[in-house]
C-alpha cells in the first residue's frame, strides 16, 4: 500500500521517513567531523561539498514529504493518548518539519554569505540566495549549528516517546511504532 491509511503509514511515507532519518543523522555526524578537520585538509573540502549537496537533498525531500502528507494524510494519533502527549507529539513533529526546512536554508546562507554558490553533487550550481557578508556568515554558522542540535534533540524525544509507548505503556492501541513499522 503506497498511501497512508487510517491506522498505518504507507510505503511512500515509510521510505521517505527512513531515508531522511539516515540522511539527517549522517549530516549531523559529518557536520561535526568535518568542522574539526584542519582547514587545509582535502577531506574537509570533500565532506563540505557532500554536506552541502545532501542538505539541499534533505530540503527537497522535506518538501516532498510535506506535499505527500497533504495528498495522503497521516494516521490519526491513538485516542488513548493523554492530551499532553497528543500536544507534545504535534508540537514536536511540527518543529521537526520546520527545522528540516530551516536547517538546509541556514546552511545555504552559511555558504552564500561566505561568497560561494552551492554545487549540487557536481551537476549544477544553485543560485545564490544571499551575497557575501562576513558578519551574517558568522551568525548563520551559529544559527545552523543550534538548529541542527535542536533537531537532534527533537528526534531523540520522538524516538523516546515511541519507545515509551511500546515498552512502558505496553498497551497495543498506544504502540505508535506499529503505524510506521508494522508488527
Amino acid at each position: 500500500m503506497l498511501a497512508n491509511s487510517e491506522h498505518r503509514y504507507g510505503t511512500v511515507s515509510r521510505a521517505i521517513h527512513g531515508v531522511m532519518l539516515l540522511l539527517i543523522f549522517g549530516m549531523i555526524g559529518v557536520g561535526i567531523y568535518m568542522t574539526e578537520l584542519d582547514k587545509t585538509d582535502e577531506m574537509r573540502k570533500v565532506l563540505f561539498g557532500l554536506h552541502m549537496s545532501t542538505g539541499v537533498l534533505v530540503l527537497l525531500l522535506t518538501v516532498v514529504r510535506l506535499a505527500w502528507l497533504k495528498i495522503s494524510p497521516p494516521p490519526k494519533l491513538p485516542a488513548a493518548l493523554e492530551n499532553w502527549e497528543k500536544t507534545l507529539t504535534t508540537v514536536a513533529k511540527s518543529l521537526m518539519y520546520l527545522l528540516m526546512l530551516l536547517i538546509p536554508i541556514s546552511g545555504m546562507l552559511v555558504v552564500n554569505t561566505k561568497g560561494f554558490a552551492i554545487d549540487f553533487y557536481g551537476l549544477f550550481k544553485l543560485p545564490m540566495i544571499a551575497s557575501e557578508n562576513e558578519g551574517l556568515h558568522e551568525l548563520m554558522e551559529e544559527v545552523h549549528e543550534v538548529l541542527a542540535f535542536s533537531l537532534l534533540f527533537l528526534v531523540v524525544l520522538h524516538v523516546a516517546g515511541a519507545l515509551k509507548h511500546r515498552f512502558i505503556d505496553m498497551q497495543n492501541e498506544l504502540d505508535v511504532m506499529k503505524r510506521m513499522f508494522g508488527k
